[in-house]
């Protein structure tokens, strides 16, 4: 039998382990209870890292959609006082669009308009009456005085009014709007477009302007171009125009052709771009053109209300928000400067598209199926494409002509359209991709 106090004394430690077992009072340092205080403390500490990267991240977000909204509100702003100021003196104010690049000069006596789809540069110029010269009173010696003045100008012939007789006497007055000013005022304005450069440095309209020669204008040639070619054609228009300011103005446009090949000319400009970038993410450059081609014409400076901007008409708050997060991990909303840089467009484009191809066609082999439904999910919208499109048929095992068919049955008049002109304009691209 064992000794009494031996009994005692494991009676003793299994109460204590009991009581500590069951939460009761136990002895000062017990071990366990500082593991789960620790744990505890852990947890807490933890819970509240959790919320805090939540709060910091909702918090970041809403100083990023301020900030956007802000920036919007600044851009809408600096165009409304922009267009008080144009109608101080023109009928209307013009902003340029997805096809259009319109510029207007320092002090909104002239105003260009570039069309880049087709392919033509028009200048309008004001003239007050009251600056006219008007120390000629009667047809005749004012048509000789614009003669006069382009024959000096090394131009032959004279701008004609554009519907009335030269004997009418307001037309008469109009015609006065011919003479030189008004022509320094289109050689000005030529020279500011034909100068721009894209945010790249390169000229936009870089090859695109040629002589009766057929050669292309260099920069320190347009003045005479425009005195030789342009000015010759220039057009007066027979009725003045009164804007806001009550100012009596007469107009005098002048139009430019691009070169035929305009189009290549600028596609030509961006030809490593996209090269570089088809390639980084795998894509069919042509497809890319394409894109281009269809969203902008080729034109750096496109914009519209959406607002969208650039080559391929990325939405800040959308695909190029997306885009520059999955590049460089930061989730910004970026401006229209930005965006309007050839470069910088190219380069956020392809990986939106590459992004569209991962999330909806992953394993599909490549070609013009995947290049299909890719577009049509650009210009649609990757929810739409994948809900109303990929789960409703398999894709899969239809050819690139059944997929093509199928998305213009499915698709609204808009899309179909779209995707008709991308399909047209790949194989436009064949000889500049990259072989």
């Amino acid at each position: 039998m064992r000794p009494l106090r031996h009994t005692v004394a494991v009676f003793t430690a299994w109460l204590g382990l009991a009581v500590f077992s069951t939460g009761g009072p136990a002895a000062a340092g017990d071990p366990m209870e500082e593991i789960n205080k620790r744990f505890q403390q852990h947890k807490e500490a933890g819970d509240t890292a959790v919320l805090d990267v939540q709060q910091q991240y909702s918090a970041q977000r809403a100083a990023m959609e301020m900030q956007w909204k802000q920036r919007e509100q600044a851009i809408a702003a600096r165009w409304q006082q922009m267009k008080r100021e144009i109608e101080q003196k023109w009928d209307r104010a013009r902003q340029s669009n997805e096809k259009e690049w319109v510029d207007y000069s320092p002090a909104y006596e002239a105003r260009s308009t570039v069309d880049f789809e087709k392919g033509v540069i028009e200048i309008t110029v004001l003239v007050p009456i009251g600056e006219i010269d008007s120390s000629h009173t009667d047809a005749d010696a004012v048509l000789l005085a614009m003669k006069e003045a382009q024959a000096e100008a090394g131009a032959s012939g004279a701008p004609r009014l554009a519907t009335a007789a030269a004997t009418d006497p307001a037309s008469v007055m109009i015609a006065r709007a011919a003479l030189p000013a008004a022509w320094a005022k289109i050689v000005r304005q030529f020279e500011q477009v034909f100068s721009k450069e894209a945010a790249s440095g390169r000229p936009v309209l870089a090859n695109q302007v040629v002589a009766k020669s057929g050669a292309p204008v260099a920069t320190q040639a347009a003045k005479s171009f425009v005195e030789s070619e342009v000015i010759p054609n220039a057009v007066v228009e027979d009725k003045p125009m009164q804007a806001q300011d009550g100012v009596t103005r007469a107009q005098v446009t002048a139009k430019v052709p691009l070169a035929s090949d305009h189009l290549r000319q600028r596609a030509q400009l961006y030809k490593d771009d996209v090269a570089a970038h088809a390639k980084r993410h795998g894509l069919d450059p042509r497809l890319l053109f394409a894109i281009i081609h269809t969203e902008s014409y080729f034109n750096p400076l496109a914009q519209t209300p959406a607002p969208s901007y650039g080559l391929m008409l990325l939405v800040p708050r959308g695909p190029a928000r997306d885009a520059y997060n999955y590049l460089y991990k930061s989730d910004i909303v970026l401006d229209d400067n930005y965006l309007q840089d050839p470069a910088h467009n190219v380069e956020l484009g392809a990986a939106y598209l590459h992004l569209l191809r991962r999330q909806l066609v992953p394993n599909m082999e490549e070609g013009d199926k995947k290049n299909f439904l890719v577009a049509c999910a650009y210009t649609w919208g990757m929810d739409r494409t994948r809900d109303q499109i990929l789960k409703q048929a398999r894709v899969q095992d239809l050819t690139s002509t059944q997929v093509f068919t199928l998305l213009t049955q499915k698709t609204p008049e808009n899309t179909r359209a779209y995707l008709n002109r991308v399909k047209d304009r790949i194989t436009m691209y064949d000889a500049l991709a990259p072989k």
